[in-house]
């Protein structure tokens, strides 16, 4: 990336700014507060969002596609809110009516003109409920009672009395004024005015979307515009407008050169540690499909590396470990390719993803042996026998998943490396090889004592030069700006955390083994319960069985996928960033350009 200020006549400013957009190569840079509680911009936005949350709406609800000719776009969103808000007031007023109608159930249907009737003719009509057993008899004659109902031990009942004014040990119910006759009428006449609004909800998104998409767009570019215009600083009495932006290495020759050919003034420079420069991720194909994941937690800085392209084989391989079953692999991969020309572009990238992580899952699948629920390793068949033997069994996928986590967290050291080299430069990864050193070089020795390569005198001159170098790099040399004396005391606070540290990352990748071995688990109960509830009735039996196994096995993949999902991001985001000292909150690179049309 390189800072680009540029300072353009006022005048001409506008016209720059069109035409800058069309070359889509710079990034701005925001101003503090330049965008803070401005009504102009505001009313643009909550415009913006009103054609999102009706497209979204729309699209639920649309049931054909219809062309039409130039349509207002602001007058039939008028249209789609005004209808909205009747539809919604209706549906409101429907359920308060059957509230009100609720309120009936114990005491009929009934005409409020009979009791308005009784009242002229001087009685006067209370209702009344109260539990079975604090119902008292002497209340039908000091109160002139009459029982209507009783439901679940409660008692329904009236008092017809010429002077009203009485208390009773009992609850008073005040009904609605209007008659249960009235509220069922009002109810049918809401229902026809609701499905007569559905019905132009409808009609209003067979045509709408393409309007509001059209529209939304250049709405976006308005704002756009705007934006960049609250982000222009004006100089020399407002007669010279300086912008300030970033711009990538393969767009700098094409806005060079038509800069060149304005006369526009500018400046450019490389980026200052104070920076903060926008990122622009460049991934081969496979390693672009996971930055959708990476994203998920945060862009890297522009001074540290991309880790997506580092973290994208691990992930693929944990989600295969999780899930682990090569049924279920094949059935996302089937899944992924069938719909993937179904959708829309974008989601394309999505659904190649999966087929990544299917076949992963298959691998793992064979690995482990286990197809939908079925015991490979302990299966009686003749043609896999020869297969078994790349087989694992719990125990040995069990050391596996500690062998995957060792290997990843050991490979994040070593980028740590990089990454430390990157931003400070080499002197200040010291600390960082030393454990390289100590880990890999400890566990060498170790090993090549444990296989009799070498002896145990040499084993130990060896460990305590391995020991030595790694313990100066780690206490001495950690930091070259601090005396002997500080880093001893910070590499041996750093020395505690390591080591607890790491323990507790590599007891963490267990998750992958207890994943997998759970889905197998679920799957192979289904399996059983299949075969032990489905009875020896021909054909339904059958029918049963794949009801069952349809229902079950989906469980399972739903709820098993999740965990594929979630523990591996967890171990990438925790566990990998951490080790390789991921910093992370950069931000998109996004260019002033058009608005690309959907």
């Amino acid at each position: 990336m390189k800072k680009y200020s540029l300072l353009v006549y006022h005048k001409e400013y506008h016209n720059f700014l069109t035409r800058i957009r069309e070359l889509g190569a710079v990034h701005i840079i925001e101003q503090e507060g330049a965008l803070d509680e401005n009504s102009g911009l505001e009313d643009l936005l909550s415009l913006h969002k009103k054609y999102t949350l009706a497209m979204k709406n729309l699209a639920r609800i649309r049931e054909e596609e219809k062309t039409t000719t130039k349509t207002d776009a602001k007058a039939l969103l008028q249209q789609y809110d005004d209808t909205l808000t009747a539809t919604e007031q209706a549906k409101q007023q429907m359920l308060q009516n059957t509230k009100e109608a609720a309120q009936f159930e114990p005491w009929g249907n009934f005409s409020w003109e009979s009791i308005e009737r009784l009242k002229n003719s001087g009685y006067h009509i209370r209702f009344f409920s109260c539990p079975t057993r604090k119902l008292q008899k002497k209340w039908e004659e000091q109160y002139n009672v009459f029982f209507i109902n009783e439901i679940s031990s409660i008692e329904y009942f009236i008092t017809i009395t010429q002077n009203p004014d009485f208390s009773i040990d009992a609850d008073e119910i005040r009904l609605p004024a209007r008659s249960l006759k009235t509220i069922l009428a009002a109810q049918k006449k809401l229902g026809t005015t609701i499905e007569k609004h559905e019905l132009a909800l409808k009609e209003i998104a067979a045509i709408a979307l393409p309007v509001f998409q059209e529209a939304k767009n250049t709405l976006q570019e308005e704002i756009d515009f705007k934006k960049v215009i609250l982000n222009t600083t004006p100089e020399a009495d407002n007669k010279v407008m300086v912008l300030e932006a970033w711009v990538s290495e393969e767009k700098e020759e094409a806005l060079n050169q038509f800069l060149e050919q304005s006369g526009v003034y500018y400046q450019l420079r490389e980026p200052e540690p104070t920076d903060r420069v926008p990122v622009k991720l460049k991934n081969n194909r496979f390693a672009r499909l996971y930055e959708v994941i990476g994203e998920l937690y945060s862009l890297p800085n522009y001074n540290e590396l991309d880790l997506t392209p580092f973290f994208a084989p691990f992930f693929m391989l944990f989600f295969g470990f999780c899930l682990g079953d090569a049924g279920y692999g094949l059935l996302l991969i089937a899944a992924a390719i069938i719909m993937r020309n179904r959708v829309k572009p974008a989601m394309r990238s999505i659904l190649s993803l999966v087929i990544w992580l299917g076949i992963a899952t298959v691998i793992m699948g064979i690995i482990g042996g286990t197809f939908f629920g079925m015991n490979l390793i302990e299966a009686e068949i003749p043609w896999l026998s020869n297969a078994k033997k790349y087989m694992l069994n719990p125990d040995k996928l069990f050391n596996l998943s500690l062998i995957i986590g060792g290997v990843q967290i050991m490979f994040g050291m070593f980028l740590k490396v990089a990454n430390i080299t990157k931003r400070k430069g080499f002197r200040y990864a010291y600390s960082t090889i030393g454990w390289i050193i100590m880990i890999l070089g400890g566990g060498t020795l170790y090993l090549l004592k444990m296989q009799e390569i070498i002896t145990p005198d040499l084993f130990r001159i060896a460990l305590y030069a391995v020991l030595g170098l790694s313990g100066l790099l780690i206490l001495v040399f950690n930091d070259p700006k601090r005396n002997v004396f500080m880093n001893i005391g910070s590499g041996l606070w750093e020395t505690y955390n390591q080591v607890t540290g790491l323990l507790g990352d590599l007891l963490s990748y267990i998750r992958l083994f207890a994943l997998g071995i759970s889905s197998a688990v679920m799957g192979f109960v289904f399996n059983d319960l299949a075969m032990s509830l489905s009875g020896d009735i021909p054909v339904i039996s059958q029918l049963v069985m794949v009801v069952i196994l349809l229902i079950g096995h989906g469980m399972n993949i739903f709820m098993s996928g999740l965990g594929s999902m979630v523990h591996p991001m967890r171990l990438t985001f925790v566990e990998f960033y951490k080790n390789a000292d991921f910093q992370g909150g950069g931000k998109k690179y996004q260019p002033f350009s058009r608005v690309n049309k959907q």
